[in-house]
């Protein structure tokens, strides 16, 4: 009996373990009215006070304010309508319409960017704001309740595809490989298929989520070139050094793009299009 219950309790630790590194890379996201918010040079981090800073000019701007910056007095001011929020980088104090508040954290500088913590702005605009630890995404949502259909998903959620996570609403195609040696996950989009450069980022998310951002990155910037259904984007292979496997990103000269992510020990020796060798690693 007790050598059972010791394998129990094994097995469940290896299994935290393995869904833990699986997803220990999952990136930070903000997503505003159902749409997530881009951030394409300074992304969202979590401060040493448990709290989500965010460059402040993309958030504010999804959420219709202005964003103003004083460089003398290291001052940024967020006005919306009738509201103004100005805040000073490295205090916790700040002002709404002139009145004073406090945060348990401070606003600051880092990447050439303006950071405040993502919370205290919304809010102070009159947003609601959720915080989603499983997926770690801030919802920030300034819609009246009734327009929000309850019985849905939440526009913007994340779900988990075959052991990636794309966001619900989603058009990339991610299907385990059958009956194949090589391809353990294949996973499409198609310029045919309704906003091509959603589906971009969708796939580089759900990418990020297996592997990390920096292959992330790679993929990202093998497959940006692609606009339109013609513009042609070269066959590509991404090594991952943890899971010991490739990311084949095939040729493209039509609507279609695809990643295949091969078995990990198997190593591309020769490739042609829709024509791939590879043999073990040793």
């Amino acid at each position: 009996m007790k050598k059972i219950v010791l394998f129990i309790t094994v097995l469940v630790i290896m299994l935290m373990a393995f869904t833990t590194t699986s997803f220990a890379q999952l990136p930070l996201r903000v997503v505003v009215n159902g749409d997530r918010v881009n951030f394409p040079d300074a992304e969202p981090f979590i401060d040493d006070n448990g709290r989500t800073q965010v460059p402040v000019r993309f958030v504010s701007e999804a959420l219709g304010a202005k964003v103003d910056w004083e460089g003398k007095t290291k001052t940024v001011t967020i006005s919306q309508g009738d509201k103004e929020i100005k805040i000073v980088i490295g205090k916790k104090e700040y002002t709404i319409n002139g009145e004073k508040n406090l945060m348990d954290t401070e606003a600051l500088l880092k990447e050439d960017r303006t950071f405040v913590p993502v919370r205290f702005v919304s809010e102070g605009l009159g947003a609601r704001v959720d915080w989603d630890s499983a997926v770690r995404t801030v919802y920030i949502d300034t819609r009246e309740k009734g327009d929000i259909k309850d019985d849905t998903p939440k526009d913007g959620s994340i779900i988990e595809k075959n052991g990636y996570l794309v966001p619900n609403d989603t058009n990339i195609i991610i299907a385990k490989a059958q009956e194949s040696k090589i391809v353990e996950t294949s996973i499409s989009i198609n310029v045919l298929r309704p906003n091509f450069e959603k589906q971009k980022e969708d796939l580089v998310f759900a990418i990020e989520s297996k592997f990390g951002k920096d292959i992330a990155n790679e993929v990202k910037k093998h497959i940006e070139p692609k606009k339109k259904r013609w513009d042609y984007i070269p066959e590509k292979y991404i090594y991952v050094e943890e899971t010991k496997q490739y990311i084949w990103i095939s040729e493209s000269e039509t609507a279609d793009v695809s990643i295949d992510i091969l078995v990990p020990g198997y190593v591309p020796n020769r490739s042609q299009y829709n024509d791939v060798v590879v043999e073990w690693e040793n």
